[in-house]
């Protein structure tokens, strides 16, 4: 037998599910797209669904634990999910349902969270004592593990980074609702805003074109793509992005002092060189001996990051 754990990533309209060894390697996994449902044990259930197929189509797989991931506030001891993207999920007992169901123990933690825990243990934060993760996607979350203990500040989370304010101007507001944070001004909804309004502003621009030719708002990945090109709106778009995370990132570094950031979440695979200028700004208004000995690099497990970080916390709590 195979003593494997699962991890589940819940996002807000698909989640990420695989089985994982005891040392990090992905023994199964897929991405499922939620569907029209209107009950959260539904929602559960369908989480867990390749879960038990897996099991059943191979004999020789023992399942040991499960760590689950949720994009919210972990409450009740980490059993239950508050102001989750799925709102379906607040206050249902997840945990309590899963375990019954599989007939294992199941630990649940911040979605950010785990695909920190993971990249520490099987990624980019190998060998760190003071590791410190960004996940930068449609919000923007926060790790921080010290000497492989996760610190939690509130709501089974390091707190709301994300909503650290940024922008004494107010202009605008995040996904829920608080202005002038880090969010309303550098995650992924952010950019998109801005680049929608580039592309009605200026519609022969990389983004205009976008807009016009494919019917279409642009994305991230358009804006990345523009510059480079050398499209002087998304250049512009990434740089103030750039200078805004440089900005809090070095709040951050002044508060846990850590030895390595990391970069992770759907649009950090822009890879080093937009991070490279994030740093520019961080070290240009941080104090210097904060960046003596501190990289910031980009996360390496991708999108698996959550899913090896929540089977992994279940090993290391259930399996040990």
């Amino acid at each position: 037998m195979t003593q494997i754990c699962a991890g589940i990533d819940v996002g807000g309209g698909s989640a990420k599910i695989g089985l994982v060894s005891g040392d990090g390697d992905l023994v199964r996994q897929t991405i499922i797209t939620l569907p029209s449902v209107t009950t959260p044990d539904a929602v559960v259930d369908v989480y867990m669904e390749p879960i038990t197929n897996w099991l059943a189509a191979d004999q020789t797989l023992e399942l040991s634990a499960v760590g689950i991931g949720v994009p919210g506030h972990v409450i009740k001891g980490n059993t239950e999910v508050y102001l989750c993207n799925i709102s379906l999920l607040d206050n249902f007992p997840i945990v309590e349902h899963v375990s019954s169901t599989l007939g294992v123990p199941v630990t649940m933690e911040n979605d950010a969270t785990y695909a920190g825990l993971g990249e520490f243990l099987h990624g980019a934060g190998q060998g760190s004592e003071r590791f410190m993760m960004a996940t930068l996607g449609t919000g923007i979350g926060i790790v921080y593990i010290e000497n492989g203990t996760i610190i939690k500040t509130s709501n089974g989370t390091i707190g709301d980074g994300g909503h650290m304010i940024v922008d004494r101007n107010f202009r605008h507001t995040c996904r829920k609702g608080c202005w002038g944070c880090i969010e309303s001004v550098a995650s992924g909804l952010a950019m998109t805003r801005d680049a929608r309004e580039f592309a009605t502003l200026r519609p022969g621009g990389a983004l205009g074109q976008v807009m016009s030719s494919e019917n279409r708002d642009p994305t991230v990945r358009d804006i990345f793509d523009g510059a480079a090109d050398n499209d002087p709106d998304c250049i512009k778009i990434l740089d103030e992005t750039a200078c805004w995370l440089g900005m809090w990132s070095a709040s951050m570094v002044h508060i846990f002092n850590p030895d390595r950031v990391v970069f992770g979440g759907g649009w950090s695979a822009s890879g080093q060189s937009f991070i490279d200028t994030i740093f520019s700004y961080a070290s240009r208004c941080g104090i210097g001996y904060y960046y003596n000995r501190l990289r910031y690099i980009p996360a390496t497990l991708g999108n698996n990051a959550g899913i090896i970080g929540a089977a992994s916390d279940a090993f290391r709590k259930f399996c040990s």
